[in-house]
C-alpha cells in the first residue's frame, strides 16, 4: 500500500503576490497622497480655507502638509538614493524665500509670510517627487485624477456655456468670500464677469480663469503621450480641452504647444536619425528669426497673437517696470512691498518668474528655469528607453 502523505496547510504568508498585480498595487499606494492634494482643489475651491498663525491654509496646502512626512518617508526608503540636482535647487529655494522674506519683514514676520510660499513651491514638488517615481506610478496617478477633472472641466463649460458662475458663489455664500470671491449675496466682487468669444470667462473651482485654463490644458500632451488606451485616454484628452471654456489666453497657448509637440512627434517617427536637439535647435532658430525680422520684437508679435492684444501690451509694461524693480533688489527682492511702476496701473503682476525675482530676488527665479531645464533634458534622454 502506498504511504500516505500528511496534509499540511499551505503557507500563504511565503507565496508571493504576482509581479504585475504588486506593480500595480504599490503604483497606486504610491500616488495617493498626490492624488489627494488634486482632489482637494479640484473638490473645494479658495473660499474653504484656515488661518493658522498669519499663514493662509486652502484645503490643498492643509494636504500637502499631511502628505510631507510619509512622502520624505518613502523617499528616504528609496534604495538608489533620490536626492539631485533638482531637489537640491527646490531646497535653496525654500531657504532662499524664507531669508528674502526674513531680510525684509524680520525673522518673525517673514517665516509667517514665507510658509504659504514655501508650501506651494517646496512641499508640493516633494510630494510630487514621492509620488511618481515611474511611468506606472503616473498612469495610474492619471487615472487615479480623472474623475476630479471630469468634474472640474464640467464645471468649466457649464459656467460659460451657461454665463453665470456657479461653484464658487455657492461656497462662498457658507465659508464666506475669499480674497478675489464673490459676497453672500452673489454680487461680483473680485470675480470678474467677463465675455469673450460671447462666452463667460468660467472659474470653476479655480482662484482665476487663466489657472483654470493652463491647469487643464496641461492634461492634454500628459494623456496624450502617457500611453493609456481606450477610454482613459480619450477621457483625458477630451476632459483637457475644457480649459479653452476659460477664454485665456494662456490657455490658448498651451494647446498650441501641445499641439505643435504632437505634431512634431508624429512627424519625426518618419525621420528617426532627427534628434529632438535638432528638432528645439530648429524652433529656437524660427523664433530668433522672427524676432529679428519683426520690428518690435517677438513679444510685441505674441502680444498681436492674444485674444486682447491690449492687455498683452500691459504684460509688457508689467515687465519693463518689474524688471526695473529687479535691478534695484537683485538679492532679496522687495517682498509683498509696491513696486514703482506707472500711476495708472494696477499692483498685480500676471509673470509668475518675474514675480519670483521682484520678491525674493535673481536668485529663486534661475534656480527654477534651471531646475525645470534640467527636468526636461533629463526626461527627454529617457524618454526613448520608455517606448
Amino acid at each position: 500500500m502506498p504511504q500516505s502523505v500528511p496534509l499540511r496547510a499551505p503557507n500563504f504568508a511565503a507565496t508571493p503576490l504576482p509581479r504585475a498585480d504588486f506593480q500595480r498595487r504599490s503604483s497606486i499606494y504610491a500616488a495617493l497622497p498626490l492624488v489627494v492634494v488634486f482632489y482637494s482643489f479640484l473638490l473645494l475651491p479658495p473660499e474653504v480655507s484656515l488661518n493658522l498663525v498669519g499663514v493662509s491654509l486652502p484645503t490643498y496646502r492643509i494636504a500637502l502638509i499631511l502628505s510631507l512626512a510619509p512622502s520624505i518617508t518613502r523617499l528616504l526608503r528609496r534604495p538608489s538614493g533620490w536626492l539631485n540636482f533638482i531637489d537640491i535647487a527646490v531646497l535653496v529655494i525654500g531657504f532662499w524665500i524664507l531669508l528674502s522674506f526674513s531680510m525684509t519683514y524680520g525673522i518673525q514676520q517673514g517665516v509667517i509670510r514665507g510658509g504659504g510660499v514655501l508650501i506651494d513651491l517646496c512641499i508640493s514638488y516633494f510630494v510630487a517627487r514621492a509620488s511618481i517615481s515611474n511611468s506606472t506610478d503616473f498612469r495610474y496617478f492619471l487615472m487615479l485624477i480623472l474623475p476630479g477633472l471630469i468634474f472640474a472641466g464640467a464645471l468649466l463649460a457649464l459656467e460659460s456655456l451657461s454665463g453665470r458662475l456657479l461653484f464658487r458663489p455657492a461656497f462662498a455664500s457658507v465659508f464666506g468670500s475669499a480674497s478675489n470671491a464673490v459676497t453672500d449675496g452673489g454680487s461680483v466682487v473680485g470675480l470678474a464677469s467677463e465675455l469673450r468669444l460671447g462666452l463667460l470667462r468660467a472659474y470653476g473651482p479655480f482662484s482665476h480663469p487663466i489657472l483654470g485654463g493652463a491647469f487643464m490644458l496641461s492634461f492634454l500632451p500628459l494623456f496624450y503621450f502617457s500611453g493609456l488606451r481606450s477610454a482613459p485616454f480619450y477621457c483625458g484628452v477630451a476632459v483637457a480641452l475644457t480649459g479653452l471654456f476659460s477664454l485665456s489666453s494662456a490657455a490658448f497657448l498651451s494647446i498650441m504647444i501641445a499641439v505643435a509637440a504632437i505634431g512634431i512627434d508624429k512627424v519625426k517617427r518618419y525621420f528617426p536619425n532627427l534628434s529632438w536637439w535638432q528638432v528645439s535647435s530648429l524652433l529656437g532658430l524660427a523664433v530668433l528669426t522672427a524676432h529679428v525680422a519683426s520690428q518690435s520684437g517677438i513679444l510685441s508679435v505674441l502680444a498681436r497673437m492674444t485674444l486682447k492684444p491690449h492687455t498683452a501690451q500691459y504684460r509688457l509694461l508689467i515687465w519693463e517696470y518689474g524688471w526695473k524693480t529687479v535691478e534695484q533688489h537683485p538679492w532679496f527682492g522687495i517682498g509683498y512691498n509696491s513696486w514703482d511702476r506707472l500711476a495708472w496701473m494696477h499692483d498685480s503682476v500676471d509673470a509668475h518668474f518675474l514675480l519670483l525675482g521682484m520678491r525674493h530676488g535673481l536668485l529663486v527665479p534661475v534656480l527654477l528655469v534651471l531646475a525645470i531645464f534640467y527636468g526636461v533634458i533629463r526626461l527627454g534622454l529617457l524618454a526613448p528607453r520608455l517606448r
